[in-house]
């Protein structure tokens, strides 16, 4: 069995999607004061089989409230500070481990 068909071997299901809400800063009063709001990124985890792993893809469908002016992140950086480790918990949970994720 090459490497190839033994990361096949850990497939689950075809996909998956989650929905992790989080928190941005809605209005920036200065000194240390926010107003904080909370939108949804949704996360679809894909099985790409020519990768031999899973692919990760996601989406903030309200991004538009969020403004970079007030001090926020793209959605990239809400991911990676905040997402990312909640989906690696949830797949862990039903597990798939960080070596069948496609980079």
């Amino acid at each position: 069995m090459n490497e190839h068909d033994y990361l096949r071997s850990l497939k689950k299901e075809d996909s998956y999607t989650f929905t992790y809400p989080f928190e941005y800063i809605a209005k920036n009063h200065g000194n240390d004061n926010y107003d904080i709001g909370t939108v949804d990124m949704v996360v679809r985890v894909e099985w790409n089989d020519s990768e031999a792993g899973y692919t990760i893809a996601y989406d903030v469908p309200d991004m538009h409230k969020i403004d970079p002016a007030e001090g926020n992140s793209d959605a990239e950086g809400f991911y990676e500070s905040d997402v990312y480790w909640r989906l690696m918990d949830d797949l862990g949970s039903l597990g798939i481990g960080s070596e069948i994720i496609a980079v």
